[in-house]
């Protein structure tokens, strides 16, 4: 897990961000964000909080089974550089899903 607070000049839009392009479950107050960084596709778990804060709670590397079409895998990212980075990607370039 890593905290990071955001400048109150970038909130707003941050916020906006995770919130788009983010899923959610009912009653739940984490997002699920699809993000692509270097061709590997990631479903980033985030939670606002008060105080501009915004925790990472975990990130899954999603990749194709070559056993069955249309099939996934997922590996959970476990590394917290890996997890700033990615929050890090949110803060600074939005939450849109972006391939290269």
């Amino acid at each position: 897990m890593v905290i990071r607070q955001v400048k109150e000049k970038q909130w707003k839009h941050v916020y906006n961000q995770i919130t788009t392009y983010g899923g959610t479950a009912p009653l739940s107050l984490q997002f699920d964000i699809e993000i692509n960084c270097n061709g590997v596709d990631y479903i980033f778990k985030v939670q606002p909080e008060r105080k501009r804060k915004i925790i990472a709670l975990q990130a899954m590397s999603v990749f194709p089974d070559g056993k069955e079409i249309d099939t996934k895998n997922y590996h959970l990212i476990e590394d917290n550089l890996m997890l700033s980075a990615l929050l890090e990607t949110i803060i600074y370039q939005g939450a849109g899903k972006r391939r290269p």
